[in-house]
């Protein structure tokens, strides 16, 4: 044959991630740390806490994007705009569409201290899930995977075999590694809420501070959920 055929390429089976950062965001970022920092209490722990099994992490019950502070109001809207923009862009949807969405969320935040870490979890009761990052203490001369954050690969059995044809598969969407990010200051992570992740051991002296939350939607011409709504689309 003296001309290949033609050969199409199809990313089956790719995972979306989202990921943005937050403009001048540094006066918000020092408000909420002073928050959080001032909110660190019996009062507002979680009091069951799933996938941290650390001392050395705070983790605060679901409830902050019901706090009125206005760097928490400020925070709550970032964060759901994005997560709107990535799951309109992946569901092909107008941004008119979006904008008729009851929103819910489950909103908390972390304190992680030297040697503070996650364990291998999920969010199985959501669709999408976001993380910003209020303060990630990264130090000069750190180690490299201080505090990653670390998506496991989904296809469990893709580096089963690995030979020449298979070895150099490496970059997304086909790549069979894991999905590691170390996340900065008014950055935001979006991700599928039943993608697992950990958390590596932070090492750095100073806190690492965290905003996780997990999303669910509904349109009115679906079906109503339910659970804590903090935003309702047009009627």
């Amino acid at each position: 044959m003296s001309k290949p055929p033609e050969v199409k390429i199809i990313p089956a089976f790719a995972v979306p991630f989202g990921a943005s950062f937050m403009a001048d965001c540094g006066q918000m970022n020092l408000d909420l740390k002073t928050l959080f920092l001032s909110r660190e209490t019996e009062q507002y722990k979680n009091p069951m806490r799933n996938s941290v099994e650390s001392d050395q992490v705070f983790e605060s019950d679901f409830d902050l994007f019901t706090w009125k502070e206005q760097c928490v109001a400020k925070l709550k809207e970032f964060m759901t705009v994005c997560v709107l923009e990535t799951l309109g862009m992946v569901n092909k949807y107008k941004r008119s569409k979006v904008s008729e969405f009851d929103i819910y969320a489950d909103a908390w935040y972390h304190i992680t201290r030297k040697g503070g870490y996650f364990t291998n979890h999920n969010h199985p009761m959501a669709s999408w899930s976001a993380v910003y990052c209020v303060a990630d203490g990264i130090e000069q001369g750190e180690e490299e995977d201080s505090a990653v954050t670390r998506f496991f690969h989904p296809q469990t059995a893709a580096s089963t075999y690995l030979d020449a044809g298979n070895f150099n598969m490496t970059d997304t969407p086909f790549g069979y590694g894991h999905q590691v990010f170390k996340l900065q200051a008014g950055q935001i992570l979006i991700f599928p809420s039943w993608v697992y992740h950990e958390v590596s051991p932070y090492m750095g002296n100073s806190e690492r501070i965290t905003v996780a939350v997990n999303y669910w939607f509904n349109h009115p011409q679906m079906n109503p959920q339910i659970g804590p709504k903090i935003y309702s689309g047009k009627k």
